[in-house]
C-alpha cells in the first residue's frame, strides 16, 4: 500500500518509518529540503493523487494550509496523526478536512509514540479512529508492526478530544517538574485532567473508555514526562521563565472555549490557559487548584 504522509518533521518521518516497516510504500510531501531516506514531493496535490491513505503530520495551525494545497477528493481517505484543535477556530481538525476539501473519509491517529523513540525501533503503540471502518482498519493496515501495536476505534470524538487535552494536560507536569512539586502532582494532573477530560467527552457523546485507553491515560502516562513532548517542554520552560508561550495559549483556550459552549467546567485546562498566556504564575495556579473546595471524586 502506498502511505502518504504530510509533513518531513520527526513525526512525520517516525510515521513513515512505521509504514516502511509494516511493509508499505511511504511518501512524503514536504516543504522546503527533501525528507532524507524517503521519496516525496513537495506537490501536495500530487500526492493525493498517488498515495491510497493519507496521514496529517504538521502543527495544528497548519492542517487547513495543507488540506488546501493536497485538496484531496471523494476517493481519498485522510487521517489527522497530529494533537489538538485548530487554535484560531477551535475547529475539530477532521472538520478541517471535509470543510476544506470533497474528502469524506477522514479518522484521526494518536497514543504513546514520540517520534526519536519510533524511528530507534522501541515499542510503541496508537489508536486509529474513524466512523468508517474501512479508514482505521487501512491506517491499521499502514502501520502496525512489530515495533508499533496499533488499535481501531469508532470513537473519532473521543480519540480527537483525548489527544488535545493530552497535549494540554504535560503542560501542568512540565510545569509541576519544573518547579519541583514532586511525583504527586503527575497523579493529580493525569486524573484530574483526565477526568475533566472525560466530563467534556460525555457532553459530546464520546465513549468513557477512550480516555482510559491509548488515547488518553497510555498517551499522558507516556510523553506527559518526556522532555519531547511539545506540552511536557513548554510547561517547563513556563515554569522557568515564568513567561508565555502564544501557541499553547491558543490551544488550551480553544478547549475551554468548546467546554463552555457545552457548559462543562475545566479548571485545570483553564488555568493552564491562562498560565501559558502570562495571566496566571504557574505556582500560583497550582496553589489554587489545590485550595478548591473539596467534592467527592
Amino acid at each position: 500500500m502506498i502511505i502518504g504522509v504530510i509533513g518531513s518533521g520527526p513525526w512525520g518521518r517516525a510515521l513513515a518509518t512505521l509504514a516502511a516497516e509494516a511493509g508499505n510504500q511511504p511518501r512524503i510531501g514536504y516543504r522546503g529540503k527533501p525528507p532524507r531516506g524517503f521519496r516525496g514531493t513537495p506537490n501536495l496535490s500530487a500526492l493525493s493523487r498517488e498515495v491510497e491513505l493519507m496521514l496529517v503530520a504538521v502543527p495544528p495551525g497548519e492542517v487547513r494550509e495543507a488540506i488546501r494545497a493536497a485538496r484531496p477528493g471523494p476517493a481519498n481517505r485522510v487521517v489527522i496523526a497530529c494533537r489538538g484543535l485548530e487554535p484560531r477556530t477551535g475547529s475539530w481538525l477532521s472538520s478541517v478536512i471535509t470543510e476544506e476539501s470533497r474528502c469524506v473519509r477522514v479518522g484521526a491517529l494518536t497514543g504513546p509514540a514520540l517520534a526519536s523513540e519510533v524511528i530507534a525501533r522501541r515499542p510503541s503503540a496508537m489508536v486509529a479512529a474513524s466512523a468508517f471502518d474501512e479508514v482505521a482498519t487501512m491506517t491499521q493496515t499502514a502501520l502496525h508492526s512489530p515495533i508499533c501495536r496499533v488499535y481501531t476505534t469508532s470513537d473519532l470524538r473521543g480519540v480527537e478530544l483525548a489527544a488535545a487535552m493530552v497535549r494540554v494536560l504535560a503542560v501542568a507536569v512540565g510545569i509541576a517538574d519544573g518547579l519541583q512539586l514532586g511525583v504527586g502532582v503527575h497523579g493529580v494532573v493525569v486524573t484530574r485532567g483526565l477526568a475533566e477530560a472525560r466530563r467534556l467527552g460525555q457532553s459530546l457523546g464520546a465513549q468513557d473508555a477512550t480516555f482510559a485507553g491509548l488515547a488518553g491515560v497510555g498517551d499522558l502516562v507516556a510523553c506527559g514526562n518526556h522532555p519531547e513532548h511539545p506540552g511536557y517542554s513548554v510547561g517547563q520552560r513556563l515554569a522557568r521563565t515564568q513567561g508565555a508561550d502564544p501557541a499553547m495559549a491558543a490551544e488550551a483556550s480553544a478547549l475551554v472555549g468548546l467546554a463552555k459552549r457545552h457548559t462543562v467546567d475545566l479548571p485545570l485546562t483553564r488555568a493552564i490557559a491562562a498560565i501559558a498566556a502570562g495571566k496566571l504564575e504557574p505556582r500560583l495556579a497550582i496553589d489554587m487548584l489545590m485550595r478548591r473546595e473539596a467534592t467527592a471524586e
